[in-house]
């Protein structure tokens, strides 16, 4: 498969938009988790766990294929990616950080709630929503912080930013 043409150059490094790639497999991997994975009484778990591996598949599929990214190199869905940036589409970005650094659950309570549009790297992780025993939605992703320019304190905490918000960047990778 070839190589996307919405490429960027930034400082010399290539670039690409991959965000049509990341909402193709969320709009996939949603659908196929409220239609055929819904969680019900004691095979729940399973039944997520199931999901999880078919999404992987998914992910690797939809996003990772089209970009010419080897499967075996990342705990994909897991772990955050370096080479995938979430960048903001407005010049401020409304953002949930975990209170805890290096956490990815409990309370996303941190008193920023904004950042300007650079001042975050936002590492790609998963898409997220609340209630994983219901329907979802999938309308924020999960992200780590993995450098600020002016809110250096919140580096290697976890945030989740609405979709609708970013664009998502593939940078080069090894």
């Amino acid at each position: 498969m070839s190589m996307p043409t919405n490429k960027l150059l930034a400082v010399g490094v290539s670039v690409i938009r991959a965000t049509d790639f990341f909402e193709n497999y969320r709009e996939a991997s949603r659908h196929l988790r409220n239609i055929y994975y819904v969680p019900k009484g004691e095979s729940a778990w399973d039944v997520l766990g199931d999901f999880e591996k078919t999404s992987e598949l998914l992910f690797k599929h939809l996003v990772c294929a089209p970009l010419n990214i080897a499967y075996d190199k990342y705990d994909w869905l897991n772990e955050p990616v370096p080479f995938f940036e979430s960048k903001a589409v407005g010049s401020r970005l409304p953002i949930k950080i975990n209170r805890n650094p290096n956490v990815d659950h409990g309370a996303w309570d941190h008193d920023i709630t904004f950042v300007e549009a650079n001042d975050f790297t936002l590492n790609f992780i998963c898409y997220f929503d609340w209630c994983p025993e219901g329907v979802v939605d999938n309308r924020y992703i999960m992200c780590k912080i993995s450098n600020a320019s002016k809110s250096k304190s919140v580096i290697g905490h976890y945030a989740l930013v609405e979709s609708h918000h970013v664009e998502i960047h593939c940078g080069e990778y090894s």
